[in-house]
């Protein structure tokens, strides 16, 4: 099938109360399907399992910063950002600063992401943003994204999983922000709890999302046989 053939899957693992034996156990249940590509994790969790990870397999670590209310300084998301690519992480994905979006510090949003943009960029890792769609209107998160884009980070999740979400809601949220924004890619990660909303996925030819559960991605390799 050929939307099974372009499907690229992520897993976000964000429980803050498990274990290091717990995370790896998840991983290693992860690591029975092949197809995915992600395994997003805490900062705590990213040298753990990096040094656990099947050479057969190899998936890339990304570590999820400032989740899940996006409350930290600029100095310490950097601190945060270097002990994980340290510690092994590929990706960094950082939570949108809500106290300076509450607060209309538009210069201040910019030179957040600036910061943490070059960082990454020095040490050649992936950067992608986190938003909160049951938080903030339309107007604000287009406008969000437009100060991404101006760092050419194009690939933006509209929610941190943390809020209960529902993936109708999240796709027509997808579908305002890209009409405003033609040239973002939002990944969707809203919750996948039956077949049914693996096929609104592929209706709306999302090929690209993020589940956190294991019982999504049986569901996908049953499907789409893969």
């Amino acid at each position: 099938m050929m939307y099974a053939k372009q499907m690229r899957i992520e897993f976000q693992y964000t429980d803050e109360s498990s274990s290091n034996q717990e995370a790896l156990a998840t991983l290693k249940e992860i690591e029975q399907f092949s197809f995915v590509k992600k395994l997003s994790v805490l900062p705590p969790y990213v040298k753990y399992l990096n040094g656990k990870i099947s050479e057969q397999n190899r998936i890339d670590i990304g570590c999820i910063i400032d989740f899940p209310f996006g409350i930290l300084s600029t100095e310490n998301k950097l601190d945060i950002i270097k002990r994980s690519i340290q510690d092994g992480a590929n990706s960094i994905e950082m939570v949108m600063p809500s106290f300076l979006i509450n607060n209309r510090q538009n210069a201040k949003i910019k030179q957040d992401i600036e910061k943490c943009y070059d960082l990454c960029a020095e040490h050649a890792v992936n950067l992608h943003y986190i938003l909160e769609y049951r938080i903030y209107n339309y107007s604000c998160l287009s406008r969000l994204v437009k100060f991404l884009l101006g760092f050419n980070l194009n690939d933006i999740y509209i929610s941190t999983g943390y809020r209960l979400d529902d993936i109708y809601d999240h796709i027509i949220a997808m579908r305002m922000i890209i009409k405003e924004n033609e040239n973002a890619n939002i990944i969707c990660n809203a919750n996948i709890y039956n077949k049914e909303h693996l096929e609104i996925l592929e209706s709306s030819n999302l090929s690209h999302f993020r589940v956190n559960s294991v019982n999504a991605l049986t569901m996908i390799r049953e499907k789409y046989q893969i």
